[in-house]
């Protein structure tokens, strides 16, 4: 099937509004508090918005899809985890980023333990968000590469690429959130419309559907219910979407700084939890897909043996929907992968200019800052495509599962520091080394990069982890030995972690405000002892 002129133009349209957006906003930005966190004017819901659009990149709306069509229903369930740890980050960790006000997250375990962290965990989000970009930017690229051959894939990169850059560098965060909470929409009709047609396939509706997923072990089956944390159980779903987004919502920069662009700390709050209802969605939509897909090309069509897991969905876009909506949902799919794309462009160039280029070079005007910035973001953008294009020319398996154990292994220790900062009042400079040093082996020998550890460890055996859980266990193999280790260092001084941890978040110790209590004239503590 050729793809018709119309399905072009809704997508030039699309490319189009998003460089709109970002030339309107690039008006605005006359600060780098502007560029990096819109002044706090940003609206509630589009805040909402944008969070959810960033977590759904390009990679959840066609691999997760392309899991469920595989494996079945359960692998569509993991944002049911992320909602637990959306309702914890409402209630402790937007109040808590809010009040020690610092620009990058990362900011922040420099003032707690010591700027070495600072650097090492600004340096890890940014590694970390050059090999996301490039995948979310490979991804849909190669699944269109494969369910339209006639297309350049490269060069298809390449333009998504470019036009994602230009409204990021010109618009800064402000054009960000409101480019995403419009493609949050675009990305939620074009799903709709898939359910839609895939289960109108079924020829006697859908308790025919629903029948045919159970006979052909698509729903949900028994032996997921069983309690075990390797293979794909729903308790190793459940609680590995939870601990795997501990570190998007308490160490990754791009949702952190979400935290401070509403006006307040109650519409921050709000953002997080309008994601409730969104993430529900996600699951709905995320098996919905997934089944969909089997259920047409089960009924309507034959797949070719050619097209692969994740370009099923582009290619059922591209030959089963109507003209103009499938250009729609090709535009649901680039801003898929555009609205994770920029939020990492905008938050790695924060990094870049607050925690690694202003501490080196003093004296730098907030001019300067702001031209570094759009700097960084072109350079950024310029690296990740190129990673793309070398993903492309080499080609990769199951891709959610895949960005699951980076996310793990890079993201795994950085998160487990800001546990401990956060919670332990105790643990000190040396004690995190301990546990950061003794994090990151873990998740070497866990991840085995490069297959370094096999070529150095004769018999070395790769653990046989689930995914999803590879990030809990490089947190906790942060967290114990650095607590363990607090008990052979200096503990950490009141003086120094005031203000910095849950249960000083007020300047003072819970046991400095019970002392404090006691001595004021109507103070009830002091009642009780006289009465």
């Amino acid at each position: 099937m050729t793809w018709h002129w119309f399905n072009w133009l809704v997508l030039a349209f699309y490319f189009l509004a998003m460089v709109g957006i970002g030339v309107y906003f690039s008006k605005k930005n006359s600060s780098t508090t502007d560029y990096f966190t819109a002044s706090g004017r940003i609206p509630s819901w589009v805040t909402a918005c944008s969070i959810y659009a960033t977590a759904l990149s390009s990679i959840s709306f066609i691999a997760i899809p392309a899991s469920v069509f595989k494996s079945g229903a359960i692998m569509g369930m993991a944002p049911l985890g992320i909602i637990l740890m959306v309702i914890w980050a409402a209630i402790v960790f937007v109040p808590f980023f809010r009040s020690i006000n610092v620009t990058t997250a990362y900011e922040y375990l420099g003032r707690r333990f010591d700027n070495g962290f600072r650097w090492v965990g600004s340096l890890s989000f940014i590694l970390f968000h050059l090999i996301r970009m490039a995948v979310v930017l490979y991804l849909p690229t190669l699944a269109l590469k494969q369910a339209l051959p006639s297309i350049n894939p490269t060069l298809l990169l390449g333009a998504v690429s470019f036009l994602c850059v230009v409204y990021t560098s010109m618009g800064g965060i402000e054009a960000v959130v409101w480019s995403d909470a419009i493609q949050t929409i675009i990305l939620l009709l074009g799903a709709f419309l898939i359910i839609i047609i895939g289960y109108n396939a079924a020829p006697d509706g859908l308790s025919m559907a629903f029948t045919t997923l159970v006979e052909n072990g698509k729903a949900i089956p028994q032996s997921a219910w069983r309690l075990s944390f390797t293979g794909t159980t729903f308790v190793g779903i459940l609680f590995g979407g939870f601990f795997n987004a501990i570190y998007s919502y308490v160490g990754s920069q791009d949702i952190v700084q979400r935290y401070n662009t509403t006006k307040n700390d109650h519409e921050a709050k709000k953002s997080l939890i309008m994601n409730v209802p969104l993430l529900c969605i996600s699951v709905l939509i995320f098996c919905g897909m997934g089944t969909a897909l089997f259920l047409f090309f089960k009924y309507k069509a034959v797949l070719p043996a050619d097209i692969d897991g994740n370009a099923i969905l582009p290619y059922f876009v591209i030959n089963y929907i109507p003209v103009g909506f499938s250009g729609v949902i090709l535009a649901a799919i680039f801003a898929a992968a555009q609205s994770t794309v920029s939020s990492s462009l905008n938050s790695l160039s924060t990094c870049v200019t607050s925690d690694i280029v202003a501490p080196l070079k003093k004296g730098l005007s907030d001019k300067d800052k702001l031209n570094i910035a759009k700097g960084v973001s072109w350079g950024a953008g310029i690296i990740s495509t190129i990673l793309a294009i070398r993903f492309l020319q080499a080609g990769q398996g199951d891709m959610f599962l895949y960005f699951q154990a980076i996310t793990g292994l890079l993201g795994g220790p950085i998160a487990g520091l800001f546990l401990v900062g956060i919670f332990s009042r105790r643990v000190g400079n040396k004690a995190a080394w301990v546990g950061f040093i003794i994090s990151v082996a873990v998740a070497v020998y866990i991840g085995n990069p490069a297959d370094i550890l096999t070529k150095l460890i004769p018999g070395y055996t790769k653990p046989e982890v689930f995914e999803l859980l590879i990030a809990l266990i490089i947190m906790l193999a942060c967290i114990v030995p650095a607590w363990i280790a607090s008990f052979f260092f200096e503990k950490a001084e009141d003086e120094k972690i005031a203000g910095l941890t849950y249960f000083t978040i007020n300047g003072k110790s819970k046991k400095q405000e019970v002392k404090e209590e006691s001595f004021r004239p109507n103070s009830t503590l002091l009642k009780k002892q006289y009465k």
